[in-house]
């Protein structure tokens, strides 16, 4: 088991391993029937401590009538984590097989729900490998109908798999590309970024269903969420103003609390100095979100200056978006937000006060 990938001559000592590497599928399709105890075995070869189907998961021209048979005569495997990565079967498969469908659903028929929540040592889920690797859609439609909730599981660094689907698609020339004649709102109608876009969506509504503000009358229209939904998963920045760009629409719609996503974005504060960019888009496309109140009476800017949030950060793009929200009244305070922003501790405070002031000066004779 240890002696690496090198062809054995002597047809009796070849193992399970070695059929595989030499792809001599007449004889392994003969040998897994005779030889299943060696299908229990862990091999530690190159210290990944794999068991057999691993090592298929690792080969993609292996037929799937192999497959299965390896799978149904020791459906055990599918759960074991490989000592150097911790990965499963399943990790291994989706990585090296991106339109591996059949393979998937042999493994997934034997597999709990909750399995598919294992991670490898830094905690990725087969969806972040399917996703890293450029898995076709089919793929991520099977594993996260087996457990919708992998696509809200993040890796130890916190990065869920739409983060991973978002790196891959930028790590290529024409993915990066792409993304970047977009946030110039140049058109693009390419094959290869409409697959990436049905799979951030795909994802996107995914996550929105678990969200506490989520109603199962929005199921006719859930895509117009979509937006809600990569909040939740909190999509990278640029991922984020791409949503904008081509679904402008998206930002006009309110979850069932009242929150359009520029209360959300306010509420969240996901980028903290970068916030600003994604305001200054939200407020362009949805202007009048800048004045909306949401269940809890909560306009955007008295949430903004709640949260300190100062003047260039994000508060002069409400102000600019909406002037007529210098004279609202916050709805617990009854206060103007020159008056909210006064009565509140901090140099922050004090600039919000003069530049709210200096942006409607006759407020202050009321």
């Amino acid at each position: 088991m240890d002696k690496g990938w090198k062809k054995v001559e002597d047809e009796d000592a070849r193992t399970l391993i070695d059929l595989i590497e030499d792809m001599n599928w007449p004889k392994l399709r003969t040998a897994v029937h005779e030889r299943q105890e060696e299908l229990k075995e862990v091999s530690g070869l190159h210290g990944y401590d794999w068991t057999i189907l691993h090592f298929l998961c690792a080969v993609p021209p292996v037929p799937n009538d192999i497959f299965e048979s390896v799978v149904e005569l020791y459906p055990e495997a599918t759960r074991v984590r490989g000592k150097k990565w911790g990965q499963t079967p399943l990790h291994v498969l989706c990585r090296n097989s991106q339109k591996s469908v059949r393979k998937v659903q042999i493994i997934l028929k034997h597999m709990e729900p909750e399995d598919l929540l294992i991670g490898t040592n830094i905690g990725s889920t087969a969806l972040h490998c399917a996703c890293a690797s450029h898995a076709w859609i089919p793929v991520l439609q099977e594993l996260i109908q087996a457990n919708p909730k992998i696509v809200l599981v993040a890796t130890h660094d916190q990065h869920t798999a739409l983060s991973a689907l978002f790196q891959s698609h930028l790590q290529t020339i024409q993915g990066h590309l792409q993304v970047v004649r977009i946030l110039r709102g140049e058109t693009v109608e390419e094959n290869h970024f409409t697959k990436f876009w049905q799979k951030v969506v795909l994802m996107a509504t995914t996550a929105f269903k678990f969200s506490p503000i989520y109603n199962p009358d929005m199921e006719p229209n859930l895509e117009k969420s979509g937006l809600h939904g990569l909040q939740l998963l909190r999509a990278p920045l640029q991922l984020q103003q791409v949503a904008i760009k081509l679904h402008p629409e998206w930002v006009s719609v309110a979850d069932s609390a009242g929150n359009y996503p520029l209360h959300n974005i306010l509420i969240q504060k996901p980028f903290r100095i970068k916030d600003v960019h994604l305001i200054r888009d939200l407020a362009t496309a949805y202007p009048e979100a800048a004045s909306k109140r949401n269940a809890k009476g909560e306009e955007p800017i008295f949430i903004a200056l709640r949260g300190q949030m100062a003047w260039h950060a994000g508060v002069e793009a409400l102000v600019k978006a909406q002037p007529e929200i210098l004279s609202s009244m916050d709805s617990e305070t009854g206060l103007y937000p020159f008056l909210l922003a006064a009565s509140l501790d901090g140099e922050v405070a004090v600039e919000n006060t003069y530049h709210l002031l200096c942006a409607n000066p006759h407020l202050a004779k009321i």
